[in-house]
């Protein structure tokens, strides 16, 4: 673990678990499609060689595994690691979707 994740794990409040899934959003007007590396209510770390400043709104779209239906959340550039994807914090993130993940994070913990 980098000293970014590390310190970012340090303030999560929110258990984070394994999601491997393909995310698809914009950063600087281009398409970026990476792949998340884990998951909670509070956030998401999405594997990318694309950068974006911390603050950078962004909109997701992504699976909760494969079977799951495609979602949609806004995010804040929480924290970037150059070569390595960025730290994403869900803002406003509607209860219907917070339960869904929370679930998921259950279901992959037990």
């Amino acid at each position: 673990m980098n000293s970014a994740e590390q310190q970012g794990s340090e303030r999560r409040a929110s258990r984070r678990v394994s999601l491997v899934t393909q995310i698809r959003t914009i950063v600087g007007g281009e398409m970026l499609v990476g792949y998340s590396k884990n998951i909670s209510t509070g956030g998401i770390f999405v594997e990318s060689e694309a950068q974006a400043e911390k603050g950078t709104e962004l909109v997701l779209r992504f699976k909760l595994g494969a079977e799951g239906e495609i979602q949609e959340a806004r995010a804040v550039v929480a924290y970037s690691v150059p070569g390595e994807g960025l730290g994403l914090r869900f803002v406003n993130l509607p209860d219907s979707l917070r339960q869904e993940i929370q679930a998921f994070v259950n279901e992959q913990e037990s």
